[in-house]
């Protein structure tokens, strides 16, 4: 709960007590969605995505001069849309830093927290984000907050989960696959490592296989994408995917079962390499805890199999076991929101 300090105030005679409330918020900005938990117990999570009217038709239809999230993407043809973050980065352009601040402040208005109170934020960031980009996701948010800081989104789900020593976070996320080796510390740019090859790489992967199996097909990244939160997969499969796919003005039905499984396979050798370059560099006499802690997160944690895949490809560098978060959607910002909340309170003041 968010903490209070009893203040007396003298008035006319009488005394009165004002609550002075401080928030702690934490925030998982990523490419695909935007996860926000409070200090007060509310979360909320929407697509990374705004849109704007593209007229003065389109406005006056919508009755809003921006739309967010899911919103946005119902009325997409009538709007310029923007995806502020792209690969995991908040873009440095005009437009996208507007965008990324009106999403903030509705994300904010979701669960109350545009309020007049001391408000004190934790974001989370990918592994690798460069200094600049930390900085302009820094100085985007000052303006919400009494004091923000960045921090790694792997190590927030490890400080969520508690796994705080010998660990591996392997957030699979929309933009990036981070992966993070947690020692009791903030990690080191040594103890972490990106890779592009993560939702969208699988999405695009599912259109290009498509397309090159079937001609004349109709099929955007938003359907891949669906279709792949809906039904993917990796080794083996026990059922038959089939969906429903424009083929010139008609609509056929057609098996993509292979191609999914091939194109959520497709970020599996990234994932491996990482693992297994952070546990070869890792102190060897905690080499065996380590690889016997890994933890998968992020929305492509949930990807059916990936834990049962990863064990076995870990059979070839002398083993390990896999676990999966289990809540994928909030576990950044709850480890952001934890982190802020253990903070003391002369950090805040330097932060």
């Amino acid at each position: 709960m968010a903490n209070k300090k009893k203040i007396l105030i003298k008035k006319t005679g009488a005394t009165r007590v004002k609550e002075n409330k401080t928030l702690y918020i934490g925030i998982d900005l990523g490419t695909n969605h935007t996860a926000i938990s409070t200090s007060e117990g509310k979360k909320k999570s929407i697509l990374s995505v705004v849109g704007i009217p593209k007229d003065a038709v389109a406005s006056k239809f919508l009755k809003k001069e921006r739309l967010y999230g899911d919103e946005a993407l119902k009325h997409r043809v009538a709007l310029n849309m923007f995806k502020p973050i792209e690969s995991g980065l908040l873009k440095n352009q005009r437009e996208d830093l507007e965008a990324a601040k009106g999403l903030l402040q509705y994300i904010m208005g979701l669960v109350d927290a545009n309020h007049d109170v001391k408000k004190y934020a934790i974001i989370g960031v990918p592994s690798q984000a460069s200094v600049l980009n930390k900085k302009i996701i820094t100085e985007m948010a000052k303006g919400f907050f009494d004091g923000v800081m960045v921090a790694s989104e792997p190590f927030c789900v490890a400080y969520n989960l508690g796994e705080m020593e010998h660990s591996l976070v392997v957030d699979i996320g929309a933009g990036t696959t981070d992966i993070c080796r947690v020692h009791g510390t903030l990690p080191e740019p040594d103890d972490q490592i990106s890779s592009n090859k993560a939702g969208d790489y699988i999405d695009a992967e599912l259109v290009r296989l498509i397309s090159e199996e079937y001609t004349n097909v109709r099929v955007t990244n938003e359907v891949a994408k669906k279709w792949k939160e809906q039904s993917s997969f990796v080794g083996e499969s026990q059922e038959e995917i089939v969906v429903d796919v424009p083929v010139d003005s008609s609509i056929l039905k057609l098996s993509i079962t292979k191609d999914i499984r091939m194109a959520c396979e497709s970020i599996i050798p990234d994932i491996m390499s990482g693992i297994s370059k952070l546990i070869s560099t890792y102190d060897p006499d905690f080499q065996e805890y380590l690889r016997n802690n890994i933890w998968l997160a992020g929305g492509g944690s949930q990807i059916r199999n990936i834990d049962v895949v990863l064990t076995k490809e870990l059979e070839l560098i002398d083993g390990g076991k896999v676990f999966k978060d289990t809540d994928p959607v909030f576990s950044g910002a709850n480890g952001a929101l934890k982190l802020a909340q253990d903070m003391p309170p002369e950090f805040w003041q330097t932060a």
